[in-house]
C-alpha cells in the first residue's frame, strides 16, 4: 500500500479523497486550512475535505503556511511516496518538493497550459469556451507550471455556471488522478512538459470581480453571470440596492438607442435587460439578505421600473 499524503480543502478536492480513500491509495494523513468563518453568523467553519476525513477517521492536520520550521520538519518525517494535492491553496516551496519519493501529484481544474491559477473553472466559463477538462501533473516551483501526466476533455454547456462545472470536473478529475496513481506506479506514465504556446491564467477572484458589465455584449455578460456563480456572485444595484443575479439567458429583443444596464421589461417570465450588443433576461435574483427567486416571484416583492439603469 502506497503511502500517501494528500493536500486539499474545498468541495473540489472532497471527490479525490473520496475515491483515494477506499484504495491501496488510501492517505494516511491529511493536510488542510484553518477553519474559516462562513455563512451569515461568520461562525468558523472546517473546510469540506476536513469534513470528509474525519467522517472517514483519517487523521487531519491543520496547516496555515509552509513558512515555519515545524511545519517542514513534519511534513520531512512523513516517509510518503506520493504528495497528493487538490486545490489546497497554498504553494509548495522547492524544499518540500524533494520529499515524496514518487511525486507530487497535482490535480488541476483546466485543460493546463490554459488557465494556471486559482479560479479556472471560471475562467474557462467567463471566456465562453465550448470545452475545458482537467489535468494530473508533477508540481515544480511555478504555479501549475509543471509537466502534465494525464488530461481529459469535457464539453462545456452553454447554460451551466461555475459551480455545476466544478462539480462534474471534481467527479472526472478523481477518477483521473486515481488512474495516474496506478500508472506511475506500473511505470507506464511519464509526465511531459507543458507547450510553451497556450499559457493563460486565471488569478483568484474578488467580491468586486462579480459585479456586471453591461456594456460587454448579451454573451458575454451572459458567461459573466454564470461564471461568477456561485462564487464570488454576480451582482448589480437598483437604485443603490444590491442586487444578486443567479441566473440568465441571453434574450433576442434589440434594445434599440438604450445604454446598456437599462431595463427593458421587468416582465414575471425574466427582467430584460439592455447591454451593449444585445439583450439578457434575467431568471433568477436576490435581494441583499433575502433568498434567491424566481423573476416572477421577486418583481411582485421588488417592482423594478421600466427605464431605470442597472449599475453602481
Amino acid at each position: 500500500m502506497a503511502r500517501v499524503v494528500f493536500f486539499g480543502s474545498p468541495d473540489f478536492a472532497v471527490p479525490s479523497l473520496v475515491d483515494l480513500e477506499s484504495t491501496a491509495y488510501k492517505p494516511f494523513l491529511v493536510f488542510t486550512q484553518p477553519d474559516r468563518p462562513a455563512g451569515r453568523g461568520k461562525r468558523p467553519m472546517a473546510t469540506p475535505v476536513r469534513r470528509a476525513a474525519e467522517e472517514r477517521g483519517l487523521t487531519v492536520n491543520v496547516v496555515e503556511s509552509f513558512r515555519t520550521e515545524e511545519v517542514r520538519e513534519r511534513l520531512m518525517s512523513l516517509d510518503a511516496d506520493f504528495f497528493v494535492v487538490v486545490a489546497f491553496g497554498l504553494i509548495f516551496p522547492p524544499s518540500l518538493l524533494r520529499i515524496a519519493r514518487k511525486g507530487n501529484i497535482n490535480l488541476h481544474a483546466s485543460l493546463l497550459p490554459a488557465y494556471r491559477g486559482a479560479s479556472p473553472v471560471n475562467a474557462a466559463i467567463l471566456h465562453g469556451d465550448a470545452f475545458t477538462g482537467v489535468t494530473t501533473m508533477e508540481m515544480a516551483a511555478r504555479l501549475d507550471a509543471g509537466p502534465i501526466y494525464l488530461q481529459r476533455v469535457v464539453p462545456v454547456d452553454s447554460l451551466e455556471n461555475a459551480g455545476e462545472l466544478s462539480v462534474r470536473l471534481a467527479d472526472l478529475g478523481a477518477a483521473l488522478l486515481l488512474e495516474t496513481l496506478k500508472r506511475i506506479d506500473a511505470g507506464g506514465c511519464t509526465p511531459a512538459p507543458q507547450p510553451e504556446e497556450g499559457v493563460s491564467t486565471a488569478p483568484r477572484l474578488s467580491k468586486r470581480d462579480g459585479l456586471v458589465p453591461w456594456m460587454r455584449d448579451a454573451i458575454e455578460v451572459h458567461d459573466h453571470i454564470r461564471g461568477m456563480n456561485p462564487w464570488p456572485g454576480s451582482f448589480t444595484y437598483y437604485r443603490g440596492n444590491y442586487i444578486k443575479i443567479h441566473r440568465a439567458v441571453p434574450h433576442d429583443l434589440v434594445p434599440g438607442n438604450a445604454p446598456p444596464g437599462t431595463i427593458l421589461d421587468p416582465g414575471p417570465g425574466g427582467v430584460i435587460v439592455a447591454c451593449g450588443k444585445g439583450t439578457v433576461s434575467l431568471l433568477r435574483l436576490q435581494s441583499e439578505g433575502r433568498r434567491p427567486l424566481d423573476a416572477g416571484e421577486f418583481i411582485r416583492g421588488c417592482a423594478l421600473e421600466r427605464g431605470t439603469v442597472l449599475g453602481e
